[in-house]
């Protein structure tokens, strides 16, 4: 019984090294990951978050705020390269481009028929922005064919162009899709319609 106790204790204690040298090897990456973004952009502050281990992916990784800004962003470091990679500027942009499509359409009659809206692109100037893509999810229970003119109505009168606008709504209990760019505002609803499919 003694002897069975012993190698517990002695498993124990081996788990317990095993632990705290993971965590120490854990606490130096995230001071890499700090010196990293300090670097790399030192106007800024950042608060890296806890190191973890994605073994599927062969990283290890951490989410990162920038305290300037409130960005919330990934960061990782590679087991065989060892380079380290964030995503900063990216999540950065996606997040001004978010916040520039929605207010497109505050105040409007449609904003109500809106669940949500997310952009991509990059804007050209003050006064005409131009969008990859944007997301625009909405509410069941209107006519969605009529909402999705509405919002090319107004992309085309704030004269702002988009490369693809993906609507997405539910009825009688399915989900639907309609792909659409912002040059389509002089289509008639029933040509908006055609271009509806079912995804789910």
């Amino acid at each position: 019984m003694r002897k069975k106790r012993g190698i517990l204790i002695n498993f124990g204690g081996i788990m317990l090294v095993v632990i705290v040298i993971a965590f120490i090897f854990l606490l130096s990456i995230r001071r890499e990951f700090t010196k990293y973004l300090d670097t790399k952009y030192p106007e800024l502050s950042f608060k890296v978050g806890i190191t973890k281990l994605n073994i599927i992916y062969g990283n290890y990784y951490a989410n990162v705020t920038c305290l300037d800004d409130k960005t919330y962003f990934p960061i990782s470091k590679d087991f065989k390269t060892k380079n380290i990679s964030e995503d900063y500027i990216q999540y950065k942009s996606a997040i001004q481009y978010n916040s520039k499509i929605k207010n497109i359409f505050d105040g409007s009659d449609i904003q109500k028929n809106i669940k949500s809206v997310t952009g991509g692109g990059k804007i050209r100037s003050e006064d005409n922005a131009s969008y990859e893509q944007v997301n625009i999810d909405l509410i069941s229970g209107t006519d969605q064919i009529t909402d999705a003119k509405e919002v090319l109505k107004i992309l085309k009168e704030k004269n702002i162009y988009v490369e693809k606008v993906i609507f997405t709504y539910e009825k009688d209990k399915s989900v639907y899709e309609l792909w659409l760019s912002s040059n389509d505002y002089k289509l008639t609803e029933k040509e908006i319609e055609l271009k509806v499919r079912k995804i789910k």
